[in-house]
């Protein structure tokens, strides 16, 4: 089996089938983390879900599984795509030098990164976020994330949960749209 290239890092849902279905699309081997020990756990509602998070100890615990991940598979792994805890999770590690070989994160509405503007990615990172959260306002978080010098965007007329089948949030046509890019982005890398 070959080392792992690409890690995505799931929300609150963990390794759900649609997860596996998205892994499965890329031309590169992908390591799936997820915030739940037992992996066949799933989530009828995205309040229950939240609740199992948290007793795993939340994005805090969360980060640091992650971090062990990326340090064992630090010599292979050349992307990583985070989806909203997991997107955070991410973002609390790639100040990390672990992450330096990695040629592009992409972390998708990972709301708790509003508590951590000051990190400083070791790798290039683009911040992608929903323009509707119930939390913050998405478009004040991304203007001072670029004022930090980070890329950072705001994609118009989604809701937090648009790559996540499961989330209410979901939007096929702009899960499609950056199904698209990441894609791309890693087909480069399979060609090489």
């Amino acid at each position: 089996m070959s080392p792992p290239v690409l890690l995505i890092v799931t929300d609150v849902f963990g390794n759900t089938p649609a997860i596996a279905s998205f892994a499965r699309q890329f031309p590169v081997p992908c390591l799936i983390a997820s915030p739940f020990s037992g992996e066949k756990t799933q989530y009828p509602a995205e309040t229950l879900a939240y609740h199992a998070f948290i007793a795993e100890g939340g994005v805090g615990a969360y980060a640091e599984h992650v971090a062990q991940l990326i340090e064992a598979n630090q010599s292979s792994l050349r992307y990583a795509f985070g989806f909203s805890a997991g997107a955070s999770a991410l973002w609390l590690n790639s100040a990390n030098p672990a992450m330096a070989k990695l040629q592009q994160a992409v972390l998708f509405y990972g709301s708790r990164i509003r508590d951590y503007r000051d990190v400083q990615p070791v790798c290039p990172t683009r911040l992608i976020f929903a323009e509707q959260e119930a939390a913050f306002e998405p478009a004040k978080l991304v203007a001072d994330l670029r004022q930090r010098n980070q890329d950072a965007e705001l994609v118009k007329g989604s809701k937090h949960g648009f790559m996540n089948p499961y989330s209410s949030g979901f939007c096929l046509k702009t899960q499609e749209l950056f199904m698209k890019e990441l894609l791309n982005l890693t087909q480069i890398s399979a060609a090489a």
